[in-house]
């Protein structure tokens, strides 16, 4: 029953990816970078190569990438000429980026031989618009990303900020715990994630 329904999640997400592709192409518009979020940037070490830009809407910079690192969507991203692909052989390439396991090969290389056989048409397309678009709330990898009980995705809005109130999945009929975020997705005083499905975090929208 558990793996038909996360069967079922990943199909409606994967349909949603389709539509919003459709709807506003491969452009997210950011929110300006405030000093409050720069203040929350970690110093870019010396020894850097190459300086980029957080992956999605993030304001800090951060180490490129380099060749034969691996590499995800909610990960750094990738140095100049390289791209972010699923390693050869891989069996769900789509959820593979979504959890960091691809690997910054060439961007010169051709598509067959970067890019795994077993892709299918309906990943290939979901995985293209990750890629370019670059959705997921923008601000770097989170631990709980991907629950270890369950698919899930941290609750964004259309900007790719995060959303006030961030929950885990429920369970039957029990409600995953709940907590409040920033829009750059940092816990909010107060708010431990010991609510079930009740945490407010309306009072706090405009602070």
């Amino acid at each position: 029953m558990v793996a038909t329904l996360c069967s079922l999640s990943i199909t409606v997400i994967l349909a949603s990816i389709a539509r919003l592709s459709q709807s506003v192409g491969t452009v997210i518009r950011c929110e300006p970078c405030g000093a409050g979020a720069q203040m929350l940037c970690k110093p870019v070490p010396k020894d850097c190569a190459e300086r980029v830009r957080e992956p999605g809407c993030g304001c800090c910079l951060t180490c490129a990438l380099l060749r034969g690192q691996p590499c995800g969507i909610y990960t750094g991203k990738c140095g100049v000429g390289l791209t972010c692909q699923p390693q050869p052989g891989e069996m769900k390439p789509l959820q593979a980026l979504l959890e960091g396991r691809g690997i910054c090969v060439n961007s010169t290389l051709k598509k067959s031989e970067r890019t795994s056989p077993l892709v299918t048409t309906q990943e290939g397309k979901a995985w293209n618009i990750f890629v370019n678009v670059q959705i997921g709330c923008g601000c770097g990898v989170r631990s709980d990303i991907l629950d270890p009980h369950g698919f899930r995705i941290p609750n964004c809005d259309k900007k790719g900020f995060y959303k006030k109130k961030q929950c885990r999945p429920s369970k039957g009929r029990k409600r995953g715990m709940c907590w409040c975020v920033d829009k750059y997705g940092q816990p909010l005083p107060g708010f431990h994630g010991k609510e079930r499905g009740s945490a407010h975090c309306f009072a706090i929208e405009n602070q």
